[in-house]
């Protein structure tokens, strides 16, 4: 894979020999999130048939340039498509097949109707701009009522749902986006994929022919499955062996495909920062982007940002991207980066990421390292849910991370085995919610249609109840049973971060599942956590789970700059015994002759493996920080 930008916006090309390339143009909003690891095994099987593959993030959205404050974005999302036309045809392409996703597959063929070097299309789920614009307006109105927020979806200069963020006339210009309504032939050839042929998509294909497209449509049903969590958005693989051989069945002859990729932009210049996408960890299976700022602030740490879930690097709305970005006009180098089986991180480390899975642990401690190494700065680690559990788990196994910064932590303690969707079911919102809703007349009209499970929710209160009460006690049930609890190894491992100097920001959205996770093992609001000099705890008002709207990000932005401001200033610009990497390795080879506790380095050396506790993670039965166990020379 090699990372490009065309015309601000970011691209991956799968190199191939043959004279037909391929274009793949995703889908909008967090939908994108969910889909993105598969499109990326799609083009490693496009790529392996020997076609020059590229998949393209429009402008403004994933790690491309633009913000949502930019108007008329529309036009820009065209231009990214055509660039990246114009970009394959440059490089040895004579005929492009462009491939898109949900809207993506209304977007490329709107812009292949002005590229004539197009004439094929595949369109997965084909969706019309105002019905996807509809589905965006029914999930924000059904995320206000879970979580109980109130940020308006269009307030009518501004639409925004579900990671899509967008003006007026943007707005405007995607509700008129619809195959049937295509004015030019968009290409020669068309095939339609769907979970199930809709009414919409057998109008779409009429409308083609009509226009002298040669158009079918089949179904799939396992393309559903692109549009589930991505944790759960496993590769449809009838699917894309149906599109790798439809179009193995377009002509095409043999070429050099790409003879020369190195005139590829390789860096986005962002003014006072520059970003750059780098390969890292073992085999540099491991991807990410680092935001360097032209000139780093004189005490500031260098941020790892983590995975959140199995989404791509950017997360949620976009939420990493503009964090970094923002951070690094502050001077302060940020890496987002793609843990093992998410994003762009090498097919072979899996098609599906696993969020809990400890191995993403390790490699945030592999990104931690390739940051200190290329910056010479303490590192501090920031996740999101899943990411922010990982992040801790690799402060409290690693000496040297840092800072934390822990955003809608859910769980402190995961166990093996636990089903990725386990907080999902019983993890709801907290006690005082749904206390104070008690009273309300919507609460009852909704008891009385059974619209939600009254005994699940009974169930987790009660359970709730039980544990906090148990907690409450803990240090007179340590001697009882012969060691550290569960919340107390949790309880020393936060007390020894602030024995260590790392200091820690806790936000929580205010109706966050996290608020009783918090609760349980630090006292109702985090007041034993609150006590510790090191630990900051924010909140977030009106905030869902994945900080959806946008105010709400700027709140969380601005509340982690100003921490990054206070906790690092006066701190020393390197940590000591890593300004050199090469000096690092070599202690670390005196460290393993000597049969001492190894470091991270050890670990990324693959001269050690971690020793799993029965609990799965570094507060089990075993101690507060992650053992390490020495398995000889590689």
């Amino acid at each position: 894979m090699i990372p490009l930008y065309l015309s601000g916006c970011f691209g991956v090309l799968h190199r191939g020999g043959s004279r037909r390339g391929v274009l793949i143009c995703g889908t909008l909003s967090d939908e994108a999130l969910n889909a993105y690891r598969p499109l990326v095994i799609l083009a490693e099987q496009l790529a392996a048939a020997d076609f020059l593959t590229l998949r393209l993030s429009y402008y403004g959205t994933g790690d491309s340039a633009g913000e949502d404050s930019e108007p008329d974005r529309f036009t820009r999302w065209l231009d990214g498509i055509k660039a990246g036309i114009t970009w394959l045809c440059a490089h040895g392409v004579d005929a492009v097949t462009l491939i898109g996703h949900r809207v993506g597959a209304a977007l490329a063929a709107r812009a292949a109707c002005d590229c004539d070097a197009v004439d094929s299309l595949v369109l997965l789920s084909p969706i019309s701009g105002r019905h996807f614009l509809h589905e965006m307006t029914l999930a924000a109105r059904i995320s206000q009522r879970v979580w109980q927020t109130s940020h308006p979806v269009d307030d009518g200069t501004w639409f925004e749902s579900h990671g899509l963020r967008i003006d007026r006339a943007t707005r405007d210009a995607l509700s008129a986006l619809d195959l049937r309504k295509l004015t030019k032939p968009p290409a020669r050839q068309a095939l339609l994929l769907e979970p199930e042929i809709r009414p919409a998509t057998q109008q779409a294909v009429a409308a083609l022919r009509a226009l002298g497209t040669h158009a079918a449509a089949e179904a799939f049903e396992d393309l559903g499955c692109l549009t589930r969590d991505s944790y759960l958005a496993e590769v449809p693989a009838p699917a894309f062996g149906r599109v790798v051989q439809w179009v193995r069945s377009l002509p095409a002859t043999t070429g050099a495909g790409v003879a020369d990729a190195t005139d590829c932009e390789a860096s986005l210049e962002l003014g006072a920062a520059s970003e750059t996408p780098i390969q890292f960890g073992p085999d540099a299976a491991l991807f990410g982007v680092l935001s360097m700022p032209a000139c780093l602030a004189p005490h500031a740490p260098a941020m790892l940002i983590v995975n959140t879930s199995a989404n791509p690097r950017w997360g949620n709305a976009r939420i990493a991207v503009d964090l970094a970005r923002s951070l690094a006009a502050d001077g302060v180098a940020v890496l987002r980066m793609d843990a093992s089986g998410m994003g762009d991180s090498a097919p072979q480390t899996g098609d599906v990421g696993r969020p809990y899975a400890e191995t993403v642990t390790h490699d945030v401690l592999y990104a931690a390292e390739e940051l200190r190494r290329r910056t010479g700065r303490p590192v501090a680690v920031l996740g999101v849910c899943s990411g922010a559990y990982h992040a801790l788990q690799a402060a409290c196994g690693d000496t040297r991370i840092a800072g934390l910064v822990l955003v809608n932590l859910q769980r402190f303690v995961w166990r093996d085995g636990d089903a990725p969707d386990a907080i999902r079911r019983t993890d709801l919102r907290p006690t005082r919610f749904y206390l104070r809703q008690v009273l309300g007349v919507q609460a009852w009209r909704r008891l009385l249609r059974a619209d939600f499970d009254v005994l699940n929710l009974a169930r987790v209160l009660a359970l709730r109840l039980v544990r906090r009460s148990i907690a409450a006690i803990d240090p007179l049930l340590a001697p009882v049973v012969g060691g550290a609890t569960r919340v107390g190894r949790v309880r020393q491992a936060m007390r020894m971060l602030g024995q260590r100097g790392v200091p820690v920001l806790y936000v929580l959205g205010c109706n966050d599942p996290g608020v009783e996770e918090l609760a349980e093992y630090f006292g109702r609001d985090g007041w034993r956590l609150r006590r510790q000099p090191h630990a900051t705890l924010g909140s977030l008002a009106g905030a869902d789970h994945t900080l959806g709207a946008a105010a709400v990000r700027a709140e969380l932005i601005a509340q982690i700059r100003g921490w990054v401001r206070e906790a690092w200033p006066a701190a020393p610009r390197v940590e000591q015994g890593v300004d050199q990497p090469e000096q690092s390795v070599g202690r670390l080879e005196r460290r393993v002759a000597r049969g001492g506790v190894p470091s991270t380095l050890a670990v990324i050396a693959g001269r050690v493996a971690p020793k799993r506790s029965p609990a799965g993670d570094c507060f089990g039965p075993a101690g507060v920080a992650r053992k390490y166990t020495h398995h000889g020379r590689a």
